[in-house]
């Protein structure tokens, strides 16, 4: 993996368009004088219902009203560079190395003027901020309520759920040669040990989808950021990491318990 050198190797629900069928059913009642429709003779068939059919409109689709969303591979994803027609710019597994289905933050889902959903999602790989577009066939959809933010000034982290902050803790933040990456971004994976140096990373680490800026590699990983855990709370608060954002191991564990694949990580300078 990453600065968590792991011991081990290192599109929205289906169209949420309904095709409207709207009914237009009138039966005529009055009599000869009235000028309603008279019942059919016997033994013929009345004339078929008439049905109106609206297409589904292309455009923006809104998935819900959770705090984001996000999406499971279910099979090998292709991502393109834009929807439909795109040039092909990664191909992620369906599933990680440790198991677990390969996670995307959506951030934005249209409906082609095919009738196709497509999901824009952040991409764990370089370089950070990266996004493209997958097929809605490729995932499968969950809503998740709960996100941590980083103020790398104040060396903080909070829990929030929906949107409300539910708990901050201190933590450890890279060094001033070695700074922890800034931006938004998701978990993409989650090791305890022995899948992680628990003297390196504690009880839990929770991979992250950003990046080392400065490390291209980091022991046997490509330089991949995480919370992490760590047995020694004096660097708590303090610059002390390669990139990684160090807590507590009662906190790290509290969040690999509560926060899902996918679950939002915005890191603030």
């Amino acid at each position: 993996m990453s600065e968590l050198k792991a011991r081990r190797p290192a599109a929205v629900p289906a169209a949420l368009a309904a095709l409207l069928a709207a009914a237009v059913a009138l039966a005529g009642c009055g009599g000869p004088s009235s000028g309603a429709a008279q019942p059919a003779a016997p033994g013929t068939s009345a004339a078929p219902t008439p049905t109106t059919r609206t297409a589904p409109k292309a455009g923006k689709v809104r998935l819900g009203d959770a705090p984001a969303y996000v999406a499971l591979a279910v099979k090998d994803v292709t991502v393109l560079s834009r929807p439909s027609s795109g040039d092909v710019v990664a191909v992620f597994p369906a599933n990680l190395p440790w198991g677990s289905p390969t996670p995307f933050l959506i951030t934005e889902a249209r409906r082609s003027a095919a009738g196709d959903t497509w999901l824009r999602v952040l991409l764990p790989r370089r370089p950070n901020g990266s996004s493209g577009w997958v097929r809605r066939e490729q995932v499968r959809i969950k809503p998740v309520d709960s996100a941590v933010e980083v103020d790398l000034s104040s060396r903080t982290a909070s829990l929030l759920r929906n949107h409300q902050r539910v708990r901050s803790w201190r933590v450890g933040v890279g060094t001033a040669t070695t700074p922890t990456p800034t931006g938004r971004f998701y978990v993409t994976v989650k090791l305890r040990p022995p899948q992680i140096r628990a003297d390196a990373y504690g009880a839990w680490a929770l991979g992250l989808s950003g990046y080392s800026e400065v490390h291209q590699s980091f022991g046997t990983g490509d330089g991949q950021i995480a919370l992490h855990g760590t047995y020694n709370p004096a660097t708590l608060g303090r610059p002390v990491s390669n990139g990684c954002v160090r807590m507590d191991n009662q906190t790290i564990t509290m969040l690999a318990e509560t926060l899902p694949l996918g679950s939002p990580v915005t890191i603030r300078s």
